[in-house]
């Protein structure tokens, strides 16, 4: 059938298109879909537009088809669910994990506000400004005012001073550790007037920690007066709960006891009979054995990578010859803790 002429613009055109269709209606007809050629699609690049060809892969065939539980040729392997730790343990790092800590010497440095009793069994609180530090090279460490506790590299270490590791694996702390014991100044207390100073003494300590779970550590610490000053020896256990709140906020639940050897009780709860004019109270000489026992709450909470806040509170008993001591005012005392630092 021939066209009739159209008198309008474009006619030409127009009367090509509609040729064109009517001679490939045929062949698209006969035309087989999976035999087909790559199709041809616009991809842009820049500001211009090129061809990029795409192609479809064959779909495999029964014979090639994988077995039950085996993935096919070419594809990846559905990805499996990996175990996270415990993603709270410590407070976020200072530094990039990638950094080997043997590498780096790790430093805290701060200020905390404490109020406790002034001696074992004292009646009055003792309010005062003390620093708070750490530092950190590979094995060795020095502490104070409980800042290694504060950098973030592991559960609350209640030691300070230098200290060694001795062994350290995953759930176990072995180390040792030298530290300053002020002693007691009887001139800043009156009821103490007449009683012999406790003298400041070195002492040395080993400490075994040892992780029962993921929030669950069980410690325990003996130390001994190795200038011979009189404090003898003294051990301490501690079992501790640790309560992540969120990623840079946690909280830790402890129940600690104290034992002491006879030469640390007379230190520190005895009254020797060359005292007893001058100070007015009679003699008195206690027995070796447990002497505290407390319970405390600390909480941490890094404001940014290096800055953290912190604080506690702690309520401590007094037990066997240290409550019947004649220098005991309370059996019970509490001290609070509140303070920031910051850590590199």
């Amino acid at each position: 059938m021939q066209l009739p002429f159209i008198p309008l613009p474009r006619a030409r055109a127009l009367t090509a298109v509609i040729a064109g269709l009517g001679c490939a209606a045929p062949a698209l007809a006969t035309l087989d879909v999976e035999a087909m050629a790559p199709q041809e699609t616009f991809a842009a690049s820049g500001p211009a537009l090129h061809l990029a060809q795409t192609s479809t892969p064959p779909a495999p065939s029964v014979s090639e088809a994988p077995a039950t539980g085996e993935t096919a040729p070419g594809t990846a392997p559905p990805a499996r669910r990996v175990h996270q730790p415990w993603a709270y343990d410590t407070l976020p790092q200072p530094h990039r994990a990638e950094q080997p800590d043997d590498e780096r010497v790790h430093f805290l440095v701060g200020v905390a506000a404490n109020t406790s009793p002034n001696f074992f069994g004292g009646k009055s609180q003792d309010f005062k400004l003390k620093p708070v530090g750490a530092l950190q090279w590979g094995r060795w460490r020095l502490s104070t005012g409980g800042g290694y506790g504060l950098m973030g590299q592991g559960r609350r270490d209640r030691g300070s001073g230098a200290q060694a590791v001795l062994r350290e694996t995953d759930d176990f702390n072995l180390s040792l550790s030298l530290n300053i014991d002020r002693g007691r100044d009887v001139a800043d207390t009156e009821r103490l007037k007449g009683v012999p100073d406790v003298r400041a003494t070195l002492r040395a300590r080993v400490r075994a920690r040892y992780n029962l779970t993921d929030r669950w550590t069980a410690s325990l610490a003996a130390s001994q007066d190795i200038l011979n000053r009189g404090r003898g020896m003294e051990l301490d256990g501690w079992l501790g709960y640790r309560w992540p709140i969120n990623e840079t906020t946690r909280m830790d639940f402890g129940l600690g006891a104290s034992w002491g050897n006879s030469q640390y009780m007379r230190s520190q709860f005895g009254i020797p009979q060359a005292s007893t004019t001058a100070s007015g109270y009679p003699a008195f000489k206690p027995r070796a054995g447990l002497y505290q026992t407390e319970i405390g709450v600390d909480v941490a909470h890094a404001l940014s990578r290096a800055w953290v806040v912190f604080g506690g509170l702690r309520y401590s008993q007094l037990h066997g010859d240290a409550r019947r001591s004649p220098l005991t005012v309370r059996s019970s005392g509490v001290s609070a803790t509140v303070g920031i630092a910051w850590r590199n």
